[in-house]
């Protein structure tokens, strides 16, 4: 069976070193930006360490002293440390945002890459909402924590390591307090930790839940208004929202826990702190000076470790969007390349053979769904195929654009094995058109141009003629500018069953698949649409799967597939005399007195 994203072995088993090698590449180009902002991190954090002993030195030689022009030299080097801090701060915004937002497009070009470059086979079983959800929500937490929440944690981890520092060259009996309270600060902030980076990937799985039940409502709402089912939608909508908010709950519990924790402990300690230090003050032991300097530190140290252990939460949803962006980055299920791929040559006749194929999807590995397939089409030839619905028509096309390779058996095309050939080659040598009309929601121009975008506007034209398109493509506002809407939601059938074979016929293909569709239609666009497909196989090696009288009787042969076997290969003629299976379908479809105006013989399979 294909794995899933959510099923995948390595789901939620990266550590921090996996990730940052799987990342790394992203950031590399931009090293000279990471370096400047790291640089800038060190300035604000040394000019915050310096104003610790600056603070000791006003109050033990310019207040104690009662000296002005101490005072004024300690306030202008305070001025001189803010104006530090600001060209810093300054910095560190800015670069670390270039860097963040550059990174994060450029992970979802490579995702967005990833996904499409995978077999159909991984898609059987991956859900398109969750797919969205890692390539736009994902990577806008994991966005929101790189240009905020990272350079925040740096500048506290510095300040906190910088501050310990201080506090031993400050007071050595005061550091071991503080010593014996980081164990008891940092040993919740691992064990909370790991289970909030766990709760975080969890509410980030809800979430995509919830980005998958939207994504199919809303992709079939003519279908759940037709039905009145408004309601049963709503509900499981409703049940994937109260499950995505159950989980984010869970992670903020224990994000306020391990905040509270963190934050009594430090400022337990630095209570600890005060109270040892004032009886060194009272007993003439450290100046007042030392007390103020090392309270400085102390307070530095308690609000870094807060912030950290605020901002830990942060790092752990990121780290769990994070871990979900390279489970689709590392998913593997292209198919097998060539080491050295061949090409189909331009001028060699395209004919087709099926060698003995079978082949069972992977979802269903125990039913195969065509089993000793054999057979030849040569140039120039129209081949139909007629069968039940599901007995395996439709994967003979899956097969032959090799979205799948044959468990036994092989496949040739132009005398080649299409294991053998370059994919994209072998695949700008077919055309297509099936029953599902794939339209993209831009202009009818660009929808036809996607058959081959370096045609120019004559060509272009030229194949809508040929299509039987031009004439109403001219009738609609714009023309060929006009927008069609998501999936062609602006056309009728008929129109957008055109347009896919104009952009089909722009491609020019030596090897047809043809789906007819044409059941669905009234018979003024159907015989629009089979005008159109006779233009298109006109002298094209052509494999189509029939659902009309009109098609069979012009196919040169007729391949009868049932669960997944050729039983029987004819004429229209020869197989209703011979096959008492097609002669049942052919009786099905064709009893009516008007048969030959547009019947249909099965549905798809």
């Amino acid at each position: 069976m294909t794995p899933t994203l959510q099923d995948s072995p390595r789901q939620g088993s990266y550590s921090l070193g996996q990730l940052g090698r799987i990342f790394w590449p992203y950031f590399r180009p931009f090293r000279r930006q990471i370096i400047g902002a790291v640089l800038a991190l060190v300035m604000v954090a040394g000019a915050l360490l310096v104003m610790g002993r600056g603070l000791a030195y006003l109050v033990d030689e310019g207040l104690s002293k009662q000296d002005p022009e101490l005072l004024n030299r300690a306030v202008i080097a305070t001025a001189l440390i803010a104006l530090c801090l600001a060209f810093g701060s300054y910095l560190r915004t800015t670069l670390v945002n270039q860097v963040g937002e550059q990174v994060l497009a450029q992970i979802r070009k490579a995702l967005f890459a990833h996904v499409v470059g995978l077999a159909p086979g991984w898609f059987e079983t991956a859900r398109t909402g969750d797919i969205l959800a890692r390539i736009t929500t994902d990577t806008a937490i994991v966005q929101t924590v790189m240009t905020s929440t990272i350079s925040m944690a740096a500048r506290n981890l510095i300040l906190l390591v910088g501050g310990l520092v201080m506090l031993v060259l400050s007071s050595p009996k005061m550091s071991l307090v503080v010593l014996l309270a980081v164990p008891l600060v940092v040993a919740p902030m691992i064990v909370l930790g790991r289970r909030l980076r766990k709760a975080s990937r969890l509410a980030q799985d809800r979430l995509a839940d919830v980005s998958v039940q939207a994504e199919e409502s809303v992709s079939a709402m003519r279908t759940v208004q037709a039905f009145a089912r408004q309601g049963l939608v709503r509900d499981r909508f409703d049940d994937a929202v109260g499950g995505s908010l159950d989980a984010a709950l869970a992670r903020v519990r224990l994000r306020g826990l391990l905040s509270g924790i963190v934050i009594f402990m430090v400022f337990g300690g630095v209570s600890a702190i005060l109270w040892v230090g004032g009886q060194d003050l009272l007993a003439g032991k450290i100046t007042a000076g030392d007390l103020s300097s090392f309270v400085f530190y102390a307070f530095l140290v308690a609000a870094s470790t807060g912030f950290l252990s605020d901002l830990a939460g942060e790092l752990q949803r990121a780290g769990g969007a994070a871990e979900r962006i390279a489970a689709m980055l590392q998913a593997d299920e292209s198919l097998p390349q060539a080491a050295i791929p061949r090409q189909i040559d331009a001028a060699h006749k395209i004919a087709c053979r099926f060698e003995d194929v079978s082949f069972a999807y992977p979802a269903a590995t125990a039913r195969p769904a065509v089993t000793n397939v054999d057979f030849t089409i040569g140039h120039g030839e129209r081949v139909a195929l007629v069968g039940p619905s599901g007995a395996g028509k439709s994967t003979l096309f899956h097969l032959l654009l090799r979205f799948y390779d044959p468990g036994a058996g092989r496949i040739t095309v132009g005398g080649q094995d299409i294991r053998d050939l370059a994919l994209d080659d072998l695949r700008r040598h077919i055309g297509i058109v099936s029953q599902d009309t794939a339209l993209f929601s831009t202009s009818v121009r660009d929808n036809i141009l996607f058959g081959r975008p370096d045609a120019d506007g004559a060509d272009m034209v030229a194949a809508a003629q040929q299509a039987e398109a031009h004439g109403f493509i001219t009738e609609l506002p714009q023309g060929y500018d006009t927008l069609v809407g998501e999936k062609g939601v602006r056309l009728s059938g008929g129109q957008r069953q055109r347009l896919a074979i104009a952009r089909t016929i722009l491609r020019d293909p030596g090897l047809l698949l043809l789906d007819e569709a044409t059941s669905a239609l009234d018979a003024r666009s159907e015989a629009a649409v089979q005008a159109a497909l006779d233009n298109l196989s006109r002298d094209r090696t052509t494999l189509v799967i029939a659902h009309r009288l009109a098609t069979v009787v012009r196919a040169d042969r007729i391949l009868l597939i049932d669960n997944g076997r050729i039983v029987a290969t004819g004429t229209h003629e020869e197989l209703i005399v011979e096959s008492p299976l097609y002669r049942h379908l052919a009786d099905l479809q064709f009893s009516t007195p008007d048969r030959q105006a547009a019947p249909a013989i099965e549905g798809t399979g």
